[in-house]
Formats: C-alpha cells, sequence, structure tokens
C-alpha cells in the first residue's frame, strides 16, 4: 500500500502515535511534515492527527506508492480496508496480509482535517522486509 504505521495492539491513533515517540522510532515532528517519504529515515510523528477514535495511524506515505497517490498523509487514520474495521497496526496488518500485489482494494480512511474518504488502492510490490 506505502505506508508508514506503528505496531502494536492499541487502537487509538494518539496512543500509537505517543508509543512511536516513546519508542524513539520516530522523532517528535514539529515544524513542515513531508507530503511522502523514500524511506524511513526522518520520519517523524505527525503534529495533526486524524479526529479518530480507532484506526491505524499512517505516520506517513512512501512517495508514488498508491497510497500516496490516493491523497494519504502522515497524520491520517485508515479505519476500514474492504469494508472490515480496522483498529490497530497489528489488525491493518493481519487484513492486508490476505492480500497481494495486483489486487485491489478499498480502503477508508479519516485526514487531519476530519474528511473521510475511501478510495481503490491497486497494491504494488513493497519494499523487501
Amino acid at each position: 500500500m506505502g505506508i508508514f504505521t506503528g505496531s502494536g495492539p492499541d487502537s487509538s491513533p494518539q496512543a500509537q502515535a505517543q508509543q512511536e515517540q516513546q519508542n524513539g522510532g520516530f522523532s517528535g515532528g514539529a515544524g513542515n511534515t513531508p507530503q511522502c517519504y523514500t524511506s524511513n529515515s526522518g520520519l517523524t510523528v505527525p503534529s495533526a492527527i486524524a479526529p479518530a477514535s480507532s484506526g491505524t495511524l499512517i505516520i506517513g506515505t512512501i512517495c508514488g506508492s498508491p497510497a500516496a497517490s490516493a491523497g494519504m498523509t502522515g497524520g491520517a487514520v485508515i479505519t476500514a480496508v474492504n469494508g472490515r474495521a480496522v483498529g490497530s497496526p497489528d489488525s491493518l496488518a493481519g487484513i492486508l496480509a490476505r492480500f497481494h500485489p495486483g489486487d485491489t482494494i478499498s480502503v477508508t480512511w479519516v485526514s487531519p482535517s476530519g474528511q473521510r474518504t475511501t478510495s481503490s488502492l491497486h497494491l504494488s510490490a513493497g519494499p523487501p522486509q
């Protein structure tokens, strides 16, 4: 899909952001957040987070990825994939594990400004794990 997320079982986007800052995996972001990233170096927790009570917080999107092309940005929260509710980053990983590059999925997310969007994403191969 082309996104960077936190990890773990917590479904609160605000708690996910706090956990990422505490883990030191990403530094607390101040100033301008890039629209997209080419790698996870320099990735910062977005200062603005979508007003969603549960879902998976997007820390950032990969430049040129299906997610970036659909308009997802850091601070957005994914709430559903193919109509299935998404809670924690762990639950999103479990849902996405059922799909493969070339598949098209429907993703619903809430932007940092509170706009709810559903878009079809054509999955591409991700970077090696």
